[in-house]
């Protein structure tokens, strides 16, 4: 009977790291501005007309917008972070530019938008494309974004 668990045990783990494994496989790490762009372009064409999941490209994108905040917000709330990348006086959200649209396919569509206005983020990292499209609200915006 132990050894019939074992067996159970052994087969749900390797089942658990094939199938992440394969996850991991799956979705492309977002490193430059062209992946973003190509990602978050695949999630604004998807949102005209959701048929079916996301596709993968799609999720990738949601998901570094979804970091990327969460980053943000964790710079500026927790105590270790802020002993280690300082704390800034001004309030962090104060330059977010996020009016107007707010789910995460009207966010990709305006990072698309900012990389087609600035084809320099293209070859850049990630991080400055999505840094350029929401911290542009004056007088935040120095240019160098």
């Amino acid at each position: 009977m132990a050894l019939m668990g074992f067996g159970l045990t052994l087969a749900l783990t390797a089942f658990v790291q094939t199938t992440l494994v394969q996850t991991a496989e799956a979705r492309p790490r977002i490193s430059t501005g062209r992946e973003l762009y190509d990602a978050c372009k695949v999630l604004s064409a998807w949102h005209l007309n959701p048929v079916g999941h996301a596709p993968i490209p799609a999720r990738s994108c949601r998901q570094y917008i979804v970091n990327y905040f969460t980053v943000i917000h964790y710079l500026h709330t927790d105590e270790a972070a802020k002993k280690i990348f300082g704390n800034s006086a001004k309030d962090p959200y104060a330059c977010l530019n996020l009016d107007g649209p707010r789910s995460y396919d009207q966010l990709a569509s305006r990072i698309v938008r900012t990389a087609e206005w600035h084809p320099e983020l293209m070859d850049a990292d990630a991080v400055k494309l999505i840094s350029r499209t929401f911290l542009d609200r004056p007088p935040c915006s120095d240019g160098t974004n």
